[in-house]
Protein backbone atom coordinates (compact mmCIF):
# COMPACT_ATOMS: atom_id res chain seq x y z
CA UNK A 1 0.00 0.00 0.00
CA UNK A 2 0.91 3.62 -0.24
CA UNK A 3 1.64 5.90 2.64
CA UNK A 4 1.08 9.58 2.97
CA UNK A 5 0.51 11.58 -0.44
CA UNK A 6 -0.38 8.38 -2.59
CA UNK A 7 3.60 7.37 -2.70
CA UNK A 8 4.49 4.04 -2.83
CA UNK A 9 6.34 2.67 0.40
CA UNK A 10 10.49 3.44 -0.01
CA UNK A 11 11.85 0.31 -1.51
CA UNK A 12 13.60 -1.61 1.19
CA UNK A 13 15.96 -3.44 -1.46
CA UNK A 14 16.69 -0.79 -4.33
CA UNK A 15 19.47 -2.61 -5.24
CA UNK A 16 18.30 -5.67 -5.75
CA UNK A 17 14.90 -4.49 -7.73
CA UNK A 18 16.79 -2.85 -10.39
CA UNK A 19 18.70 -6.18 -10.39
CA UNK A 20 15.94 -7.97 -10.86
CA UNK A 21 14.81 -6.46 -13.87
CA UNK A 22 18.21 -5.89 -15.22
CA UNK A 23 19.04 -9.37 -15.04
CA UNK A 24 15.66 -10.12 -17.95
CA UNK A 25 18.14 -7.79 -20.75
CA UNK A 26 21.41 -8.14 -21.90
CA UNK A 27 23.91 -5.23 -23.06
CA UNK A 28 24.71 -2.01 -20.96
CA UNK A 29 25.97 1.50 -21.83
CA UNK A 30 29.44 0.16 -22.34
CA UNK A 31 29.13 -3.14 -24.56
CA UNK A 32 28.26 -3.99 -28.00
CA UNK A 33 25.47 -6.18 -26.73
CA UNK A 34 22.90 -4.68 -27.94
CA UNK A 35 23.97 -4.52 -31.59
CA UNK A 36 23.43 -8.31 -31.80
CA UNK A 37 19.74 -9.40 -32.41
CA UNK A 38 17.82 -10.86 -29.46
CA UNK A 39 17.56 -14.52 -29.59
CA UNK A 40 14.19 -16.75 -30.01
CA UNK A 41 14.76 -18.51 -26.23
CA UNK A 42 15.87 -15.36 -24.37
CA UNK A 43 12.28 -13.50 -26.27
CA UNK A 44 10.29 -16.33 -24.82
CA UNK A 45 11.92 -15.88 -21.33
CA UNK A 46 10.51 -12.33 -21.27
CA UNK A 47 7.46 -13.20 -22.06
CA UNK A 48 7.10 -15.98 -19.06
CA UNK A 49 8.18 -13.28 -17.08
CA UNK A 50 6.42 -10.47 -18.34
CA UNK A 51 4.48 -9.21 -15.48
CA UNK A 52 7.37 -9.33 -13.30
CA UNK A 53 10.02 -7.38 -15.40
CA UNK A 54 6.97 -4.75 -15.72
CA UNK A 55 6.43 -4.35 -11.89
CA UNK A 56 9.97 -4.35 -11.20
CA UNK A 57 10.63 -1.92 -13.67
CA UNK A 58 7.52 0.69 -12.43
CA UNK A 59 8.54 -0.47 -8.65
CA UNK A 60 11.60 2.19 -9.33
CA UNK A 61 10.48 4.10 -12.40
CA UNK A 62 7.30 5.49 -11.75
CA UNK A 63 8.39 8.20 -9.24
CA UNK A 64 11.19 9.02 -12.06
CA UNK A 65 8.66 9.68 -14.60
CA UNK A 66 6.08 11.57 -12.61
CA UNK A 67 8.57 13.86 -11.21
CA UNK A 68 10.60 14.12 -14.54
CA UNK A 69 7.87 14.19 -16.94
CA UNK A 70 4.46 14.75 -16.15
CA UNK A 71 1.12 11.95 -14.51
CA UNK A 72 0.40 11.49 -17.76
CA UNK A 73 3.03 8.40 -18.50
CA UNK A 74 2.96 8.70 -22.62
CA UNK A 75 4.28 10.74 -25.46
CA UNK A 76 2.29 12.97 -28.30
CA UNK A 77 2.97 15.02 -30.98
CA UNK A 78 2.94 19.07 -30.62
CA UNK A 79 1.15 20.96 -33.22
CA UNK A 80 2.48 23.79 -35.12
CA UNK A 81 2.59 26.95 -32.89
CA UNK A 82 3.55 30.54 -33.48
CA UNK A 83 3.17 34.28 -31.19
CA UNK A 84 1.79 33.45 -28.39
CA UNK A 85 2.75 30.29 -28.37
CA UNK A 86 0.15 28.24 -26.93
CA UNK A 87 1.24 24.84 -27.47
CA UNK A 88 2.95 23.08 -25.06
CA UNK A 89 3.35 19.74 -23.43
CA UNK A 90 0.54 19.47 -21.28
CA UNK A 91 -1.94 20.68 -24.38
CA UNK A 92 -0.46 18.11 -26.16
CA UNK A 93 -1.06 15.00 -24.02
CA UNK A 94 -4.52 16.37 -23.70
CA UNK A 95 -5.16 16.56 -27.33
CA UNK A 96 -4.20 13.02 -27.84
CA UNK A 97 -6.38 11.90 -25.24
CA UNK A 98 -9.64 13.74 -26.27
CA UNK A 99 -8.99 12.75 -29.61
CA UNK A 100 -8.49 9.16 -29.16
CA UNK A 101 -11.78 9.12 -26.65
CA UNK A 102 -13.28 11.37 -29.44
CA UNK A 103 -12.33 8.11 -32.50
CA UNK A 104 -13.74 5.97 -29.65
CA UNK A 105 -16.79 7.86 -29.41
CA UNK A 106 -17.12 7.24 -25.76
CA UNK A 107 -19.93 9.07 -24.02
CA UNK A 108 -21.32 9.47 -20.21
CA UNK A 109 -22.88 6.16 -19.11
CA UNK A 110 -20.49 4.22 -20.66
CA UNK A 111 -18.12 1.81 -18.32
CA UNK A 112 -14.76 1.87 -20.33
CA UNK A 113 -11.79 0.06 -19.32
CA UNK A 114 -8.44 1.53 -19.57
CA UNK A 115 -5.76 -1.23 -20.09
CA UNK A 116 -2.32 -0.05 -18.52
CA UNK A 117 -3.49 2.92 -16.58
CA UNK A 118 -0.34 3.73 -14.51
CA UNK A 119 -1.51 6.57 -12.59
CA UNK A 120 -4.77 7.56 -13.87
CA UNK A 121 -4.32 10.64 -15.63
CA UNK A 122 -5.51 9.86 -19.17
CA UNK A 123 -8.08 7.70 -17.67
CA UNK A 124 -8.98 10.85 -15.36
CA UNK A 125 -8.85 13.34 -18.51
CA UNK A 126 -11.54 10.89 -20.51
CA UNK A 127 -13.91 10.66 -17.56
CA UNK A 128 -13.93 14.37 -16.76
CA UNK A 129 -14.31 14.93 -20.72
CA UNK A 130 -16.91 12.63 -21.64
CA UNK A 131 -18.67 11.59 -17.90
CA UNK A 132 -17.94 8.25 -19.07
CA UNK A 133 -16.95 5.72 -15.79
CA UNK A 134 -13.36 3.93 -16.15
CA UNK A 135 -11.78 1.33 -14.79
CA UNK A 136 -8.27 1.39 -14.88
CA UNK A 137 -5.87 -1.85 -14.96
CA UNK A 138 -2.06 -1.98 -13.89
CA UNK A 139 0.30 -4.71 -12.66
CA UNK A 140 1.87 -2.22 -10.63
CA UNK A 141 0.34 -1.97 -6.67
CA UNK A 142 2.29 1.47 -6.44
CA UNK A 143 0.35 2.82 -9.50
CA UNK A 144 -2.82 1.66 -8.03
CA UNK A 145 -2.08 3.46 -4.51
CA UNK A 146 -0.90 6.53 -6.17
CA UNK A 147 -3.55 6.79 -8.76
CA UNK A 148 -6.26 6.31 -6.41
CA UNK A 149 -5.22 9.39 -4.33
CA UNK A 150 -4.68 11.71 -7.17
CA UNK A 151 -8.21 10.75 -8.84
CA UNK A 152 -9.68 11.54 -4.98
CA UNK A 153 -7.67 14.92 -4.85
CA UNK A 154 -9.36 15.89 -8.63
CA UNK A 155 -12.87 15.02 -7.15
CA UNK A 156 -13.36 11.99 -9.65
CA UNK A 157 -13.34 9.07 -7.28
CA UNK A 158 -17.38 8.40 -8.35
CA UNK A 159 -16.06 8.23 -11.90
CA UNK A 160 -12.93 6.58 -12.02
CA UNK A 161 -11.59 3.01 -10.27
CA UNK A 162 -8.36 1.13 -10.85
CA UNK A 163 -7.14 -2.23 -9.75
CA UNK A 164 -3.91 -4.18 -9.56
CA UNK A 165 -4.11 -6.99 -12.40
CA UNK A 166 -2.43 -8.58 -15.26
CA UNK A 167 -3.84 -7.31 -18.71
CA UNK A 168 -3.25 -10.57 -20.07
CA UNK A 169 -5.86 -12.42 -17.64
CA UNK A 170 -8.19 -10.05 -16.57
CA UNK A 171 -10.15 -9.97 -13.50
CA UNK A 172 -13.36 -9.65 -15.26
CA UNK A 173 -16.29 -11.64 -16.45
CA UNK A 174 -16.90 -11.33 -20.37
CA UNK A 175 -18.52 -9.10 -21.61
CA UNK A 176 -18.22 -6.14 -19.04
CA UNK A 177 -17.49 -3.11 -20.83
CA UNK A 178 -19.05 -1.09 -23.22
CA UNK A 179 -15.75 0.24 -24.73
CA UNK A 180 -11.77 0.39 -23.80
CA UNK A 181 -8.82 2.08 -24.40
CA UNK A 182 -4.81 1.48 -23.96
CA UNK A 183 -2.33 4.19 -24.27
CA UNK A 184 1.37 3.51 -24.59
CA UNK A 185 0.57 0.30 -21.89
CA UNK A 186 0.19 -2.95 -23.87
CA UNK A 187 3.68 -3.19 -25.57
CA UNK A 188 4.23 -4.29 -22.01
CA UNK A 189 2.39 -7.34 -22.34
CA UNK A 190 3.74 -11.33 -22.95
CA UNK A 191 2.35 -10.89 -26.60
CA UNK A 192 0.14 -8.39 -28.06
CA UNK A 193 -1.83 -10.91 -29.18
CA UNK A 194 -2.54 -12.11 -25.86
CA UNK A 195 -3.83 -8.84 -24.69
CA UNK A 196 -5.73 -7.83 -27.28
CA UNK A 197 -7.54 -10.74 -27.57
CA UNK A 198 -8.02 -10.74 -23.53
CA UNK A 199 -9.96 -7.07 -24.46
CA UNK A 200 -12.16 -8.08 -27.04
CA UNK A 201 -12.94 -10.83 -24.27
CA UNK A 202 -14.09 -8.58 -21.82
CA UNK A 203 -16.03 -6.05 -24.50
CA UNK A 204 -19.72 -5.95 -25.14
CA UNK A 205 -20.28 -7.29 -28.43
CA UNK A 206 -19.61 -4.80 -30.90
CA UNK A 207 -17.99 -2.29 -28.86
CA UNK A 208 -14.73 -0.03 -29.50
CA UNK A 209 -11.42 -0.30 -28.66
CA UNK A 210 -9.09 2.53 -29.18
CA UNK A 211 -5.15 1.40 -28.65
CA UNK A 212 -2.04 3.75 -29.06
CA UNK A 213 0.42 1.27 -29.84
CA UNK A 214 4.37 1.32 -29.68
CA UNK A 215 5.81 -0.19 -32.77
CA UNK A 216 8.40 0.31 -35.53
CA UNK A 217 7.25 1.71 -38.58
CA UNK A 218 7.67 0.50 -42.08
CA UNK A 219 10.81 2.00 -41.98
CA UNK A 220 12.76 -0.42 -39.56
CA UNK A 221 14.98 -2.47 -41.14
CA UNK A 222 16.04 -5.99 -38.81
CA UNK A 223 18.84 -5.98 -41.44
CA UNK A 224 20.54 -2.53 -40.16
CA UNK A 225 22.40 -3.02 -36.76
CA UNK A 226 21.78 0.38 -36.14
CA UNK A 227 18.28 -0.15 -36.27
CA UNK A 228 18.79 -3.48 -34.23
CA UNK A 229 20.38 -1.29 -31.71
CA UNK A 230 17.78 1.42 -31.08
CA UNK A 231 15.22 -1.40 -30.75
CA UNK A 232 16.95 -3.71 -27.99
CA UNK A 233 17.58 0.07 -26.52
CA UNK A 234 14.12 0.37 -26.64
CA UNK A 235 12.93 -2.54 -25.09
CA UNK A 236 15.94 -2.76 -22.09
CA UNK A 237 14.91 0.59 -21.82
CA UNK A 238 11.46 0.53 -21.20
CA UNK A 239 10.98 -3.02 -20.11
CA UNK A 240 9.13 -4.45 -22.96
CA UNK A 241 9.44 -7.86 -23.83
CA UNK A 242 8.95 -7.93 -27.95
CA UNK A 243 8.54 -4.74 -29.79
CA UNK A 244 6.38 -5.07 -33.00
CA UNK A 245 6.37 -4.05 -36.22
CA UNK A 246 3.21 -1.78 -37.14
CA UNK A 247 1.81 -4.59 -39.47
CA UNK A 248 2.27 -6.75 -36.76
CA UNK A 249 0.50 -4.80 -34.57
CA UNK A 250 -2.26 -4.86 -37.00
CA UNK A 251 -2.13 -8.51 -38.04
CA UNK A 252 -2.61 -9.08 -34.10
CA UNK A 253 -5.47 -6.92 -33.72
CA UNK A 254 -7.32 -7.96 -36.51
CA UNK A 255 -7.22 -11.13 -35.41
CA UNK A 256 -8.05 -10.48 -32.14
CA UNK A 257 -11.49 -10.20 -33.39
CA UNK A 258 -11.26 -6.26 -34.21
CA UNK A 259 -12.67 -4.69 -37.58
CA UNK A 260 -10.36 -1.81 -37.83
CA UNK A 261 -11.94 1.67 -38.38
CA UNK A 262 -9.31 4.10 -37.97
CA UNK A 263 -5.36 3.33 -38.30
CA UNK A 264 -2.61 6.08 -38.68
CA UNK A 265 0.88 6.74 -37.09
CA UNK A 266 -0.41 9.65 -34.87
CA UNK A 267 3.14 10.48 -33.69
CA UNK A 268 3.52 12.34 -37.78
CA UNK A 269 0.08 14.01 -37.50
CA UNK A 270 1.30 17.35 -37.07
CA UNK A 271 4.31 17.02 -39.07
CA UNK A 272 5.70 19.71 -41.26
CA UNK A 273 3.97 19.27 -44.96
CA UNK A 274 6.37 17.84 -47.90
CA UNK A 275 6.66 20.48 -50.72
CA UNK A 276 4.05 20.00 -53.18
CA UNK A 277 1.97 17.43 -50.56
CA UNK A 278 -1.32 19.77 -52.14
CA UNK A 279 -4.68 19.84 -50.23
CA UNK A 280 -6.20 16.66 -49.05
CA UNK A 281 -9.42 18.42 -48.33
CA UNK A 282 -12.65 16.87 -48.88
CA UNK A 283 -14.31 20.04 -50.76
CA UNK A 284 -10.98 21.44 -52.52
CA UNK A 285 -10.48 17.61 -53.96
CA UNK A 286 -13.20 17.90 -57.03
CA UNK A 287 -12.11 20.91 -57.76
CA UNK A 288 -8.31 20.43 -58.02
CA UNK A 289 -8.25 19.30 -61.44
CA UNK A 290 -10.15 21.85 -62.95
CA UNK A 291 -8.20 24.52 -60.49
CA UNK A 292 -5.74 27.41 -62.37
CA UNK A 293 -3.58 29.48 -59.99
CA UNK A 294 -2.92 32.93 -61.88
CA UNK A 295 1.06 33.96 -62.53
CA UNK A 296 2.66 35.58 -59.55
CA UNK A 297 4.05 39.05 -59.77
CA UNK A 298 6.89 39.47 -61.46
CA UNK A 299 8.46 41.61 -59.16
CA UNK A 300 7.78 40.77 -55.37
CA UNK A 301 5.15 42.89 -54.09
CA UNK A 302 6.43 45.21 -51.04
CA UNK A 303 4.38 44.37 -47.48
CA UNK A 304 4.08 46.51 -44.18
CA UNK A 305 5.90 44.47 -41.31
CA UNK A 306 2.43 44.65 -39.28
CA UNK A 307 0.76 42.28 -42.32
CA UNK A 308 3.84 39.95 -42.07
CA UNK A 309 2.71 36.26 -41.40
CA UNK A 310 4.86 34.95 -38.24
CA UNK A 311 7.06 32.04 -38.57
CA UNK A 312 5.20 28.86 -37.82
CA UNK A 313 7.23 26.73 -35.55
CA UNK A 314 7.41 22.93 -36.04
CA UNK A 315 8.38 20.84 -33.42
CA UNK A 316 9.22 17.33 -32.98
CA UNK A 317 7.62 15.34 -30.67
CA UNK A 318 11.30 14.26 -29.16
CA UNK A 319 12.76 17.76 -28.51
CA UNK A 320 11.32 17.72 -24.62
CA UNK A 321 13.70 14.15 -24.56
CA UNK A 322 16.62 16.17 -26.43
CA UNK A 323 16.63 18.97 -23.68
CA UNK A 324 15.73 21.60 -26.36
CA UNK A 325 14.30 24.21 -24.14
CA UNK A 326 14.65 26.53 -27.05
CA UNK A 327 11.70 24.95 -28.33
CA UNK A 328 9.45 25.51 -24.94
CA UNK A 329 6.87 27.79 -25.23
CA UNK A 330 6.75 27.87 -20.66
CA UNK A 331 8.47 27.70 -17.76
CA UNK A 332 6.64 24.71 -17.09
CA UNK A 333 8.09 22.92 -20.56
CA UNK A 334 11.20 24.79 -20.51
CA UNK A 335 12.24 23.13 -16.24
CA UNK A 336 11.20 19.70 -18.16
CA UNK A 337 13.34 20.27 -21.43
CA UNK A 338 16.08 21.27 -18.53
CA UNK A 339 15.69 18.64 -16.18
CA UNK A 340 16.06 16.22 -19.34
CA UNK A 341 19.09 17.71 -20.93
CA UNK A 342 22.41 15.89 -20.98
CA UNK A 343 24.02 18.66 -18.41
CA UNK A 344 21.46 18.35 -16.13
CA UNK A 345 21.83 14.78 -16.02
CA UNK A 346 25.43 14.28 -15.84
CA UNK A 347 25.16 16.25 -12.60
CA UNK A 348 22.86 14.14 -11.15
CA UNK A 349 25.17 11.36 -12.25
CA UNK A 350 27.86 12.52 -10.40
CA UNK A 351 25.73 13.21 -7.49
CA UNK A 352 24.31 10.03 -7.18
CA UNK A 353 27.89 8.21 -8.20
CA UNK A 354 29.46 9.71 -4.90
CA UNK A 355 26.44 9.59 -2.96
CA UNK A 356 26.10 6.17 -2.99
CA UNK A 357 29.82 5.58 -1.86
CA UNK A 358 29.11 7.21 1.20
CA UNK A 359 26.08 5.94 2.47
CA UNK A 360 23.99 9.18 1.42
CA UNK A 361 21.99 7.59 -1.66
CA UNK A 362 20.77 3.90 -1.99
CA UNK A 363 22.62 1.44 -3.70
CA UNK A 364 21.48 0.81 -7.52
CA UNK A 365 19.84 4.10 -7.71
CA UNK A 366 22.99 5.18 -9.88
CA UNK A 367 22.35 1.94 -12.39
CA UNK A 368 18.51 3.02 -12.16
CA UNK A 369 19.16 6.11 -13.78
CA UNK A 370 21.20 4.42 -16.51
CA UNK A 371 18.25 2.83 -17.38
CA UNK A 372 16.23 5.72 -17.77
CA UNK A 373 18.76 7.56 -19.45
CA UNK A 374 18.38 4.61 -22.30
CA UNK A 375 14.85 4.90 -21.57
CA UNK A 376 14.53 8.44 -23.06
CA UNK A 377 17.89 8.68 -25.57
CA UNK A 378 16.40 5.56 -27.41
CA UNK A 379 12.89 6.08 -28.24
CA UNK A 380 14.13 9.59 -28.72
CA UNK A 381 17.22 8.50 -31.37
CA UNK A 382 14.81 5.86 -33.04
CA UNK A 383 11.83 8.12 -33.46
CA UNK A 384 14.17 10.67 -34.88
CA UNK A 385 15.41 8.00 -37.57
CA UNK A 386 11.81 7.21 -38.34
CA UNK A 387 12.07 3.36 -37.10
CA UNK A 388 9.81 4.25 -34.19
CA UNK A 389 6.15 5.27 -33.74
CA UNK A 390 5.33 5.62 -29.48
CA UNK A 391 1.51 6.04 -31.02
CA UNK A 392 0.47 4.01 -33.75
CA UNK A 393 -3.61 4.52 -33.11
CA UNK A 394 -5.55 0.98 -34.17
CA UNK A 395 -9.38 2.05 -33.02
CA UNK A 396 -11.48 -1.06 -34.14
CA UNK A 397 -14.67 -2.41 -33.16
CA UNK A 398 -15.24 -5.96 -31.83
CA UNK A 399 -17.08 -8.12 -34.44
CA UNK A 400 -20.30 -9.29 -33.39
CA UNK A 401 -20.98 -12.92 -33.82
CA UNK A 402 -23.66 -14.55 -36.15
CA UNK A 403 -26.27 -14.68 -33.66
CA UNK A 404 -25.36 -12.79 -31.23
CA UNK A 405 -27.33 -9.68 -29.99
CA UNK A 406 -24.88 -6.49 -30.16
CA UNK A 407 -24.77 -4.47 -27.47
CA UNK A 408 -24.08 -0.79 -27.57
CA UNK A 409 -24.71 1.81 -25.14
CA UNK A 410 -25.53 5.42 -25.71
CA UNK A 411 -22.41 6.51 -28.78
CA UNK A 412 -21.93 3.18 -29.74
CA UNK A 413 -22.95 4.66 -33.56
CA UNK A 414 -19.82 4.23 -35.58
CA UNK A 415 -17.70 6.81 -34.85
CA UNK A 416 -17.45 9.84 -37.02
CA UNK A 417 -15.51 10.89 -40.05
CA UNK A 418 -12.28 10.27 -38.81
CA UNK A 419 -12.00 6.94 -40.42
CA UNK A 420 -9.57 5.76 -42.43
Amino acid sequence: MGDYGGQSKKIKDFSKVISTFSSHYKGSRDDDDDRNPVSEEDRKTRQQKAAQVSDSYYAFATAAYEANWSTHFHYAPFPPTYPPHDSTLATAMQFCEHRLAHLANLRADMLVLDVGCGIGAPARAIARLTGCTVVGLTINQGQVDRAIYLTALEGLSHRCTFLRGDFVAMPFADRSFDAAFAIEATCHAASLAAVYAETNRVLKPGAVFASSEWVLTPRYDGSDVAHVRMRNRIERGNAIVDLQTSEQARRQFLAAGFDIEHDEDFAVYFDRPHAGSGSSSSILIPFASGMACAPGPSVPLPLPDALLAPRTMYRPWTFPLRGRHDLATTWTDWWTCFKMSRLTRRLCYWYVYFGERVGLVDEGVMQAMQTMAVCVDSVADAGEAGIFSPCWWFVGRKRVEDGAVEERGEGGERAGSEGP
